[in-house]
């Protein structure tokens, strides 16, 4: 059974504030651009293949002072989650592509309102100014309680494979295209993270050395500039599910060794803060509106609560 004595975490953006020019790439065991790159379009390789991932962007603001760069996962055709600590800025331009094609279709919308934290946690919650149409998808994401370490290995997610999303060390992407995938199992479960003014539970991954019983292929640790991204895990129907929020990264001591973690806000333990944004501002998609009525609209949002399990 592995045990986590906890070392000092250190929020993702904190490494962005102290060099604001730079950024940092997820780091990935073996990476390959082929493998790993989203938008190299790779579809035999690619650790993502057969997933659908048009509703996953990164937004971007250029001020005189300073290029804000933050990930947008879409849980509605109109909402999206992020990290409270690290929230796309309202006016920000999000390009979402239809496929992983670099050349392929794509749309552009802008960061809205409203958009607010969810309280005693680091999850973002916010919209944009049009919702997508069906060419985009969205994502169901996590309903399940989990209140402790106990209950976290008797859930569903314990020791589960995860698709961790992160910025890509192949320098030549452009920011909406800049987007890395790994992999990493589920390891462990902070009762009491403390990061960036935020104190709640975390869901943990380890990253293990090739050759460990945990290790999987494309190993993944966050960096800066991973901040806000989503955690996914396959729901076993071919879709992605949206398990987590990139929060922070740490080390922890399991037996004499210590080890780098990467940390994720579970969503799960908020779905019913989620549904009740949803409830008031979710739309549905553009084909839609011309025959909608705001009875239907609340039916919309009634059967995304419903259809989640």
């Amino acid at each position: 059974m592995r045990m986590l004595r906890r070392l000092p975490a250190v929020a993702l953006v904190a490494l962005g504030i102290v060099l604001p020019t730079a950024q940092g790439y997820i780091i990935i065991d073996s990476f390959s651009s082929a493998k790993n790159d989203r938008f190299a379009n790779n579809a035999s390789l690619f650790v993502a293949a057969g997933f659908d991932l048009s509703g996953i962007a990164i937004s971007k603001l250029v001020t005189s002072d300073y290029t804000f760069e933050r990930w947008v996962t879409m849980i509605s055709p109109n909402v999206y989650l992020s990290a409270a600590h690290y929230p796309p800025p309202i006016g920000a331009s999000v390009t979402f592509y239809a496929s992983n094609d670099p050349s392929g279709q794509n749309t552009t919308r802008t960061i809205s309102s409203p958009a607010q934290r969810i309280p005693n946690s680091d999850l973002w919650i916010g919209t944009i100014n049009q919702p997508l149409t069906s060419d985009y998808t969205f994502y169901d994401f996590a309903v399940e309680d989990i209140a402790s370490k106990a209950g976290f290995e008797s859930s569903t997610y314990y020791l589960e494979e995860a698709f961790m999303f992160g910025r890509s060390q192949t320098a030549s992407w452009p920011t909406s295209q800049d987007m890395a995938v790994g992999r990493n199992k589920l390891d462990l479960w902070d009762e009491e993270a403390i990061v960036g003014g935020t104190t709640d539970s975390a869901v943990v991954a380890v990253r293990d050395p090739s050759g460990q019983r945990n290790f999987v292929a494309s190993e993944a640790y966050l960096q800066g500039g991973d901040s806000g991204g989503g955690m996914f895990v396959d729901d076993g129907s071919g879709r992605l599910k949206l398990v987590g929020i990139n929060w922070f990264i740490g080390t922890v001591q399991i037996g004499q060794t210590t080890y780098d973690v990467s940390g994720f806000s579970y969503v799960g333990n908020y779905d019913a803060e989620i549904q009740a944004f949803l409830d008031l501002h979710s739309v549905p998609e553009p084909a839609g509106l011309a025959a909608v009525s705001a009875v239907l609209a609340l039916g919309f949002a009634a059967w995304h609560r419903n259809s989640r399990h």
